[in-house]
């Protein structure tokens, strides 16, 4: 599936086991958090999905168009190839587990991303490698309560655990429980200071299930840039070869 920038972002998003559903929809208030999340992040554990994307970003002194082919298996699995520009047509993103290979095509050359550089940027957006690898693991480092409930709409609030090693002080999510769709993450810094917002539009029913294919993310300090992902098409009853998340693969695509 691709959770690396909709699925993997939102944890809330997408829709949710039925006893957990059934909560949601009664509006008793009882919903527990971690359970939520748990439901979401393994919605599709041992699923897999293809689908293609274009990504705009945006920033004060440039800007730039890619269009994305992406494939996934579970929570671990991951690759991203570029289709477009032609010059960067090839260069591809693996994650597996908690590591990450960029191949760059047009040098021939793989790269494995240290933890000294998680925090960089992933293809020049307003995304970073650590966020690849950290947001399918939420409840295990984020004490999840629900904070806030009106109407439709259900605020849960992420705090880290003292012994997490997170980058974020404070994550917030809002969905709505009708369409059960995310509608905005919030992160925070450690000082409680809002650092960027992720919005998501255009929800579209994909398999009996409503998915938000539009996700901006916009910085807070630099209002007037932004990364905004479109999903063109997403197919969660793809067949993917066995080698598929492999470096020989990363290379060969």
């Amino acid at each position: 599936m691709l959770r690396i920038l909709i699925f993997a972002l939102v944890m809330l998003s997408t829709s949710l086991s039925g006893e957990e559903a059934a909560k949601v929809a009664s509006g008793t208030g009882d919903l527990d958090a971690v359970a939520l999340v748990r439901a979401v992040e393994t919605q599709y554990q041992g699923d897999r999905s293809h689908g293609k994307m274009r990504m705009h970003i945006q920033t004060r002194s440039w800007n730039r168009t890619l269009e994305l082919e992406m494939w996934s298996e579970g929570r671990e699995k991951l690759l991203t190839r570029i289709l477009a520009p032609v010059k960067e047509r090839g260069t591809c993103t693996l994650k597996v587990d908690d590591d990450i290979w960029n191949y760059i095509s047009r040098i021939d050359r793989m790269i494995k991303i240290p933890s000294s550089l998680m925090g960089d940027s992933w293809m020049g957006s307003h995304l970073t490698n650590d966020d690849l690898v950290k947001e399918n693991k939420i409840d295990k480092l984020y004490q999840l309560a629900i904070t806030a409930q009106k109407d439709n709409e259900v605020t849960i609030t992420g705090m880290p655990f003292p012994e997490a090693a997170v980058v974020w002080g404070k994550i917030v999510y809002k969905i709505d429980t009708a369409s059960l769709t995310p509608l905005l993450v919030e992160y925070y810094d450690e000082d409680n200071v809002k650092v960027r917002s992720m919005v998501f539009s255009e929800f579209k029913q994909i398999e009996q299930r409503w998915l938000p294919m539009i996700a901006r993310i916009v910085p807070e300090d630099k209002p007037e840039e932004f990364t905004e992902m479109h999903y063109l098409e997403i197919d969660f009853s793809v067949e993917l070869p066995r080698d598929l998340f492999s470096l020989k693969s990363l290379r060969n695509r």
